[in-house]
């Protein structure tokens, strides 16, 4: 998978690169297909209910943000420079278009670099403590 192709891995000093439609790639007809997964359409449609306007969500495996807008528009805020995550808001577009609503991407849309998955260590393990509180008379 293609990774920083946008961003070169590097965050800009001044401003952000942004994503248009233009720069979605063509789905196939397995992305059609997962698009219009009635789960997946049932659950945009409720996102760009009117008690969620100004709400986000962060898809977190498919490295997007959504942003509901209102008016049935769902604005894409944040994506990850990697080809699974462009590929991914394609199909979110094709799903959100199916609930009924868009998707704004330019210039709302900030493309940040891919980081790899960091190494991080487990914490140390420290002695369990008896844990106290407050005595209730």
């Amino acid at each position: 998978m293609e990774k920083n192709t946008r961003t070169n891995g590097q965050t800009k000093a001044a401003g952000f690169t942004t994503l248009s439609d233009d720069q979605l790639p063509e789905l196939s007809a397995d992305d059609l297909h997962y698009a219009a997964t009635p789960n997946h359409v049932e659950f945009m449609a409720d996102f760009m209910q009117a008690e969620h306007v100004g709400r986000y969500h962060w898809f977190e495996n498919f490295g997007f943000t959504l942003q509901n807008a209102g008016q049935d528009c769902l604005r894409c805020i944040h994506v990850v420079d990697h080809e699974g995550a462009i590929l991914s808001l394609a199909i979110a577009k094709e799903t959100i278009r199916l609930a009924g609503g868009i998707l704004e991407l330019a210039p709302y849309t900030v493309v940040r670099p891919f980081v790899g998955q960091s190494k991080v260590s487990a914490p140390a393990q420290t002695p369990a403590t008896p844990v106290t509180g407050m005595e209730v008379a």
